[in-house]
């Protein structure tokens, strides 16, 4: 056979193999989380002053049995191990939740950019008496050491389209600045 032929052959197997692996499994093109950004620290006692190159607000409504659950103000703000300082997950203000529930507010300042999985916001909370997630990186909403996938139905809508896969690796990205986030937890 011809060179050309080989080489044809060659592109339309690797434009086939591309397309199938699109089709069939897309999350091979899924970004990998930097499950290290929960430990980032921005400013701080002791930390070198340093300025984030990525800032973006995704947001969050979580609903517990159908109960909202409310994120303090603050959070992963002046933490241990981060003290006068912010992680680079953190919530400023919250909702007036008694009043008018609503998305509370993600900051996400990271320095360099980073694929920042939402199960990391939950591991900066967890230092701070609030719900978190398994050494496995599963949800463990109520602290009990279980993950929450084994206690209660767990779904995921982003800016309204149902998710799927491991949500705690779910990465909020630059590019989808604003985004809402709504994570729903069911008893089982």
């Amino acid at each position: 056979m011809a060179t050309e032929t080989w080489l044809l052959i060659g592109a339309l197997t690797t434009t086939v193999a591309f397309v199938a692996v699109a089709v069939f499994s897309p999350h091979w093109f899924d970004p990998k989380p930097d499950w290290d950004v929960s430990d980032g620290c921005l400013g701080g006692l002791t930390h070198e002053e340093t300025r984030p190159t990525a800032h973006y607000h995704p947001k969050i409504m979580i609903t517990v049995d159908g109960n909202y659950l409310q994120i303090p103000e603050n959070t992963g703000i002046d933490q241990t191990g981060c003290k006068g300082g912010m992680r680079w997950v953190h919530i400023h203000n919250v909702p007036d939740w008694e009043n008018n529930p609503d998305y509370t507010t993600i900051h996400v300042e990271t320095v360099g950019s980073k694929n920042v999985p939402l199960g990391s916001f939950f591991e900066i909370w967890e230092r701070e008496g609030g719900p978190g997630i398994t050494d496995e990186k599963k949800f463990d909403i109520n602290r009990n050491g279980v993950s929450d996938w084994e206690e209660y139905d767990i779904t995921m809508k982003v800016n309204g389209e149902w998710q799927e896969g491991s949500l705690e690796s779910y990465v909020m990205l630059e590019k989808n600045d604003g985004e809402k986030i709504e994570l729903f937890f069911t008893s089982k």
